[in-house]
């Protein structure tokens, strides 16, 4: 009797320290915080969590449960009581491994409901000349020539920090390397990009037979509220066209012929001297001008764009999208010298132009993100823009900006 006396409390005292320890498992030593949904992702809602607490949740992204949109509101509460919150009425529950937090689908686990009649009915445990000391054997019998020892029903324990391991292995998308990371910010939010941009153009209104010129560029801001792959994009931004102008040429108004003798001759003849005369003529000018250019040509733009893009493909931290929009200029500087008729040289200066204001251009891009944190991306962007409008009114030349740019960019999500 002393020995089943003593199996009983042993027995006790190991379930006892098993739901301590499974009930330490969940306990948290986070403060209390407010967190409130309003008809949000579940996983838009859990990412924000992650970001408010600083734990990092990890969970199967193509699970339909993290798709449903839910509203929830929680004051003064700590962290893990609103994930159960959250997680009540669902079919899923979470386990702390390591630093993650994973919410995994329930499995059917079947609990031991009377714990107190697996106790009661252990046996004493006699051997045929000795009293030996009783082991407890799980899911098996072992009998030995003078010892039948006790045998159990497996008797698990369970709370909400159980978990299988294959179904975890089986969930976690082991290429993904930024599956832990919150993203919610990326699908519905608000960014800002800071961006400088060399523009390769052939605007000139100087020389009518120009190809291309690399000092151009723009610099500016762009401010995007991103729905899922779409984003909304409006935009301010210094755009810059400058030549380096070279010319010289002379006008020649009016003028006469003067004659010169270059030579004479004489012949006698008997008595008689006849003379010869070789005369040239020139062309005297009455009006002689001539002019040097050497002139740097400046024309700046304060533009305003509206534009939408779309996320087309992602891979890992690279995301390409398409964009396309259009564009309001107004030059506010202007400096330069600029030659109307290419059949005439004759140079008229910047201010004595009357420049269009405002003028229109559409625009349309390809570009790419690359994720460098959770709140930054690297943006470059390849795009052309093309006017609407003449850059000059009663031009006689066809003056129209259009240009490709080559856009290095800075976002960063609120």
């Amino acid at each position: 009797m002393r020995v089943s006396f003593a199996l009983r409390i042993l027995y006790s005292t190991s379930i006892v320290l098993l739901l301590f320890q499974a009930s330490f498992a969940q306990t948290n030593n986070l403060g209390n915080i407010d967190f409130k949904v309003e008809n949000e992702k579940f996983s838009s809602a859990l990412n924000r969590l992650s970001i408010i607490s600083g734990l990092n949740f990890t969970y199967d992204a193509s699970d339909s449960l993290f798709s449903t949109i839910i509203s929830y509101d929680a004051v003064d509460k700590p962290v893990l009581t609103i994930l159960d919150d959250l997680l009540l009425n669902t079919t899923h529950t979470f386990k702390q491994i390591g630093n993650q937090f994973v919410i995994y689908r329930k499995k059917e686990i079947e609990v031991e409901s009377n714990e107190e009649d697996a106790t009661e009915n252990i046996p004493v445990v006699i051997a045929t000349q000795d009293i030996i000391p009783a082991r407890i054997i799980f899911d098996t019998i072992v009998v030995y020539d003078t010892l039948i020892e006790i045998v159990t029903d497996t008797i698990r324990i369970t709370d909400t920090v159980f978990v299988e391991k294959e179904p975890i292995i089986d969930t976690l998308n082991k290429n993904a390397p930024n599956i832990f990371s919150p993203d919610s910010i990326r699908e519905n939010g608000w960014s800002a990009t800071v961006f400088f941009a060399p523009i390769i153009s052939g605007f000139s209104l100087a020389d009518p037979n120009k190809v291309f010129d690399v000092r151009n560029f723009s610099l500016g801001v762009e401010a995007s509220k991103i729905i899922g792959k779409w984003n909304i994009i409006g935009g301010l931004k210094l755009t810059h066209f400058a030549e380096k102008f070279n010319q010289s040429y002379n006008t020649v108004e009016g003028g006469f012929f003067v004659t010169d003798t270059v030579d004479q001759y004489y012949t006698i003849v008997e008595t008689d001297t006849s003379w010869f005369y070789v005369t040239d003529s020139i062309w005297e000018a009455a009006n002689y001008s001539e002019y040097n250019y050497s002139v740097n040509n400046r024309l700046g733009y304060l533009e305003l764009s509206g534009l939408v893009s779309y996320d087309f493909y992602s891979y890992n931290n690279f995301k390409f999208y398409a964009k396309g929009g259009l564009q309001m200029s107004v030059p506010i500087y202007k400096s330069g010298i600029a030659i109307p008729d290419e059949n005439k040289p004759t140079g008229v200066d910047f201010a004595n132009l009357s420049f269009k204001s405002p003028t229109f251009s559409f625009l349309i891009a390809g570009g790419m993100k690359y994720r460098i944190n959770n709140r930054f991306d690297f943006n470059p962007e390849l795009y052309y823009f093309s006017g609407f409008n003449q850059v000059v009114n009663n031009y006689p030349l066809d003056k129209k900006i259009s240009g490709l740019g080559i856009k290095m960019g800075l976002t960063y999500y609120f």
